[in-house]
């Protein structure tokens, strides 16, 4: 294996192994597991119940899976492939392959149990049998539309129904019975193998299936998975459900399972951003992830937990009670990590936004990181809403700032991309230098550029701030990573770019002046034995013990055999710290199904160690212990923070009415400083649930018990937020909006909020969009909406208010009459409104005059946009003249379409001069509207016939695009002879995208001929050759919006220009001096045919003529073009 300090470029090449022989064994089940299995797996065509939890079944596997390859085959392999992967590791780490691609498949996550055996989740659906909503575009807005689980199924049965096979050939043949429909997508499964090396020579050498199953319509990827040691269960999240799986005859094959929770994955969004990161946390309880694709679950209690556009860490006892959401407003957490003292730290993805970036972020219980699905998807695409986007717009994704939206916890610190697996040091993995680390994997779709970054946190307050971070390891695209019984680190490689390759390795990290000392032997050998079979003193002694999964796991012995006593002793006499928060751990597991064990607990609140106070309540709190509600009370006021946060966090879940006042209390002493301890305090006021006393205190003295106050009431959703709509603070104010607008909004709040708009006191962006969007949805008892419409257009008369404001309540007129599906501000689905349009038909009826003379251009296009959406005849005198003299080209073009529309009497002549217009975007929109004049045929034909020998590139372009609208033999002829001319290279470059595509889209056999001739001379197997007409042509400022706001395209996901993007591909900067035009356009429809040096062998990029059409690459191509000099840009 070749290795190269950190820092210095290397490269990377995929080993190609011959064939070589394996043992595989198939082993028959017995009689009692064939009868067992008759009712085996998932079955896609009878939708599951509503609450899944309750179901049992047995698995869908029949024979044993096992392949065993010879210790010195696996040796060998390793070799090969250590020879030709080049890694880039950290001073005193050293890498070496574990188990080769002939023991497995395209490997999601990784998990190593107490044997040192590595469970695997292997992938056969991702981006084969689930979707990416990039590669669906049309599917976009039906999508966010969905409320549950069963809508996405219904949609999937309506749109791949048998009837729409043709329609449907994308989706492959996969059951064979003639059809491509939804039934396809039933057919393929994910699967779960355990890996081992039997031998003891270092090399994985033997693998198993455990499970090969999960294959619905609605199935999605596997995504991780947990085994526990002393339960004998593993636990796997494939959405929409959470297993419980068991071996129940001792084979090594799982042969039942049992949904635990049922109904992840209610949209179809981006690909992998389902269920991962399954893991145990110290409480005893089992956590895992969901990304913002969507969860709606009802638990064993019928209580229903509705986060449908966001993503969620949800947790529940090991047999699937007590099941909540631990926090939301994440989007793709991948995996997390608790640290030795039970917080919850993790790296969200980001939503690939210019300028955004991953976050790192510790998740408290109840908290909101403010991430929706709506802030990527929806209404962007909605002519009849707007382009504002709250979640960078208003910066929610940064470390917190003045004047920061309240509800929000914001992140402790920006962070590397593709963040996917992630661990933390127990205690004796590595050597001591790397104490205290997280490691997660940034996965980058190049294995040259991927690698595994390690950071630390130190205190701040309630929470942390980021104290180191570096790289440890480049040469792999890891995915799952996990610390093993002995000290190093293993991790599951993808090998190379994005898709499904049917194999994958593991490797294994390790400092060897560390390897196989006396401690890491130590551990290794506790975490294997039975530790059931230990001494309750023991055991004890073990709680102390240097490593943390030894700790936990004598702690779970201890509460399993219900040594209450040895924990309480623990709790109060252990002279170690650690081994007094694992009793405490443990007394918190006993408490939650007995409550009598309390007493040490709560005397614990008054320990002279911080953090024991600070833990105590926490596992307190957990257990909703009534009881220790008065005990609580005095950490409120706590010197330490940690201890404040979970007193307050605890009194919230007991729902204790007497802790008001003292949270309230807490909340000014604090006075909005820790924003940790504002969350837990406005957390806990909400769930006490009275409102009304909340509500009272919009008029305390305390600018920080009032914005908790706000956020409490958010949370209740309560009409007393008008109130402080009335606030002399801004901020208050600005959060108030939010809290009556956003997500679940406020009626009876909403006219107060609505009203606003009539005298605001305070005008900044985020509260009056908010403002203007409430008259859309305000509606009060015996009021008519028409007082709604007026207030939008005094509100758009106001000069003095900004003008992007103005234009926007002006466009909330243009569509009254059935308004955008999607919120105006959050762009979350809220179903279209409808309202009399003769409500707003008078409201501009009044005053389109006034507005068409406004200074600000943006409102006088949205003006004649809502003339035109309005029907407003009486307006056509000013759209003829602004045709004429209106300063704004695209008031020009926004006239001229509002003409058309009309159909007035003289629109040739309009036609006409605005094609004489100094601006060629307006004579481009003019030329379009020619065919759809009463104009002799040839008369229109000769006017793009002369454009196309003298008019400008912009001209020609618009003119082919035009003419391909007259359907008549004088117009084939023209593109007969433009044909020709293409064939003989005679068509200026910058122009044949639009001639191919005219002559697409003409029924008529000789221009067929010529296009079948053309494309005949392209050699396809060359995509260069086959988009050569997207080299020139292009716009770049199309260009520019693609390659940063495209959800399809996602360049600025890996490229950097100037400081916009990420370092994951090469940096654009300066592109253009280095590559042609040419070159440029091969790297997006070819990506793998010159991957820039350092970047290994493979690009990760996917081609672009996958996901864009021809006219948006060119248009790429010719943004690219542009970039010849760095570009400093201010923020």
């Amino acid at each position: 294996m070749k290795k190269r300090p950190l820092g210095i470029p290397f490269s990377h090449y995929i080993h190609r192994s011959r064939p070589t022989a394996i043992t595989r064994t198939w082993l028959a089940t017995s009689l009692a597991s064939l009868v067992l299995l008759t009712a085996c797996g998932e079955k896609p065509t009878n939708a599951p119940a509503e609450n899944n939890a309750a179901q049992t079944s047995a698995a869908s596997s029949v024979a044993l899976d096992i392949t065993r390859i010879s210790p010195e085959e696996a040796k060998k392999d390793a070799a090969a492939i250590e020879a030709q992967v080049e890694l880039t590791l950290a001073e005193g780490i050293t890498g070496e392959l574990w188990a080769s691609e002939k023991l497995m498949g395209d490997t999601v996550a990784i998990h190593v149990d107490d044997k040192g055996r590595i469970w695997a989740g292997i992938t056969q659906r991702s981006n084969n049998s689930e979707f990416d909503i990039r590669g669906y575009s049309d599917w976009e807005h039906p999508s966010v539309s969905f409320r549950n689980i069963e809508d996405r199924r219904a949609f999937l049965k309506e749109e791949l129904a048998p009837g729409k096979s043709a329609q449907n050939k994308r989706i492959p043949d996969r059951n064979k019975d003639g059809s491509n429909d939804w039934r396809d997508l039933a057919v393929v499964k994910e699967k779960v193998i355990r890996l081992e090396d039997t031998s003891g020579s270092g090399k994985a050498d033997f693998v198993q299936t455990v499970v090969e199953d999960f294959n619905t319509e609605v199935t999605d990827v596997i995504g991780g998975m947990y085994y526990s040691d002393l339960l004998d269960e593993l636990f796997i999240n494939v959405a929409p459900d959470f297993w419980q799986l068991k071996d129940t005859n001792g084979d090594g094959q799982i042969d039942q399972k049992k949904s635990l929770a049922h109904g992840f994955g209610v949209h179809i969004g981006f690909s992998g951003h389902g269920m991962s990161g399954a893991t145990m946390g110290p409480d005893g309880k089992l956590y895992y992830s969901m990304g913002d694709i969507g969860t709606v679950v009802t638990d064993a209690t019928g209580k229903t937990w509705n986060y449908q556009d966001q993503g969620v860490i949800v947790r529940s006892e090991p047999d699937g009670s007590n099941f909540e959401v631990f926090a939301h407003g994440l989007r793709n957490i991948y995996e997390f990590s608790f640290d030795k003292y039970g917080n919850f730290i993790s790296v969200d993805n980001d939503g690939d936004h210019v300028g955004e970036y991953e976050r790192v972020v510790h998740l408290i219980e109840g908290s909101d990181t403010g991430w929706r699905i709506n802030w990527q998807l929806g209404k962007y695409k909605d002519p009849k809403n707007n382009s504002y986007k709250v979640w960078m717009d208003e910066s929610y994704y940064t470390p917190r700032f003045k004047d920061q939206a309240a509800h929000i916890l914001p992140p402790v610190a920006p962070y590397h991309a593709g963040p996917t697996g992630m661990t933390y040091n127990p205690g004796t993995a590595f050597n001591d230098k790397w104490k205290d680390h997280f490691f997660v994997v940034e996965f980058v779709g190049s294995a040259a550029r991927a690698g595994i970054n390690a950071f630390t946190l130190k205190p701040k307050g309630a929470s942390f701030e980021l104290d180191t971070d570096q790289n440890i390891f480049r040469g792999v695209l890891a995915t799952g990573l996990d610390f093993g019984p002995d000290g190093a680190m293993y991790m599951s490689d993808w090998i190379e770019g994005w898709g499904l390759k049917q194999k994958g390795r593991v490797w294994k990290l390790d400092t060897p002046d560390t390897a196989g000392n006396a401690i890491r032997k130590e551990t290794q050998a506790l975490l294997a034995e039975d530790l059931r079979l230990r001494s309750a003193d023991d055991l004890a002694g073990l709680l102390s013990h240097v490593d943390m999964r030894v700790r936990q796991k004598a702690q779970f012995v201890l509460v399993d055999k219900g040594e209450r006593s040895i924990l309480e002793n623990q709790a109060q006499t252990a002279s170690d710290e650690l081994a007094r928060i694992h009793a405490i751990w443990g007394l918190g597991q006993l408490l939650r199904k007995d409550a009598s064990v309390d007493a040490v607990l709560i005397g614990l609140l008054k320990d002279a160690s911080g953090e024991i106070r600070a833990q105590a309540a926490k596992v307190l709190g957990d257990a909703n212990h009534a009881a220790a509600a008065q005990a609580l009370l005095p950490l409120l006021s706590d010197k330490n923070p940690r201890a404040q946060l979970y007193a307050a966090q605890a009194l919230g879940r007991i729902g204790d009415k007497a802790a008001i006042a003292p949270i309230v209390e807490m909340l000014a002493a604090n006075n909005d400083d820790d924003v940790y301890l504002r969350q837990a305090g406005a957390i806990a006021l909400a769930r006490i649930g009275d409102d009304a006393a909340v509500g009272q205190l919009s008029t305390h003295n305390s600018e920080a018990v009032r914005i908790a106050a706000v956020v409490a009431l958010k949370q209740m959703a309560s009409p007393a937020l008008a109130a402080f709509l009335s606030d002399k603070n801004e901020y208050v104010v600005t959060n108030a909006a939010r809290a009556i607008s956003d997500d679940t909004q406020v009626p009876a709040a909403l006219p107060t909020l609505a009203a606003y708009l009539d005298k605001p006191v305070f005008t900044n962006e985020p509260l009056l969009r908010r403002a203007i969007n409430a008259n859309i949805y305000a509606t009060t008892e015996g009021a008519s909406t028409a007082d709604n419409a007026e207030r939008l257009m005094r509100f758009a008369t106001q000069k003095k208010m900004a003008g992007v404001l103005r234009a926007d309540a002006v466009h909330a007129l243009a569509s009254w009459g059935e308004t955008s599906a999607y919120d105006r501000v959050t762009g979350a689905y809220r179903g279209a409104v409808k309202h009399p349009e003769s409500e707003a038909v008078a409201a501009l009826s009044a005053n389109y005059k006034n507005l068409l003379a406004d200074g600000e251009a943006d409102v006088r296009e949205a003006t004649v946009n809502a003339i035109a959406g309005l029907n407003v005849r009486a307006a056509q005198e000013q759209l003829v003249s602004l045709l004429s003299k209106d300063a704004a080209p695209q008031v020009r073009i926004a006239a001229l379409h509002t003409l058309k529309k009309f159909a007035v009497d003289n629109i040739g002549d309009l036609v006409f001069v605005a094609m004489k217009d100094k601006e060629q975007s307006v004579r481009m929109a003019a030329l379009a509207l020619v065919p759809e004049l009463d104009l002799p045929v040839q008369q229109v034909v000769e006017m793009h016939s002369l454009l196309l020998k003298n008019g400008t590139t912009g001209e020609q372009q618009a003119a082919l695009l035009s003419l391909v609208k007259v359907d008549a033999p004088e117009a084939v002829a023209v593109f007969k002879d433009q044909m020709t001319q293409l064939i003989a290279g005679k068509i200026a470059p910058e122009v044949q995208l639009e001639l191919i595509t005219a002559v697409e889209k003409i029924n008529a056999p000789e221009l067929s001929e010529l296009l079948t001739s053309y494309q005949n001379s392209k050699d396809k197997n060359k995509p260069l050759e086959m988009f050569r007409e997207s080299m020139y042509g292009g716009d770049p400022e199309k260009g520019v919006a693609i390659f940063r706001y495209s959800n399809t395209a996602q360049c600025v996901r890996c490229h950097m220009v100037g400081t916009r993007g990420a370092n994951v591909g090469p940096n654009l900067t300066t592109i253009a001096k280095t590559l042609s035009r040419e070159q440029l356009l091969e790297a997006l429809v070819d990506p793998g045919a010159r991957v820039a040096p350092g970047f290994g062998p493979v690009s990760g990029m996917p081609p672009m003529g996958l996901l864009l059409k021809p006219d948006e690459i060119r248009d790429v191509v010719a943004y690219l073009s542009t970039l010849t000099e760095e570009v400093h840009e201010g923020h």
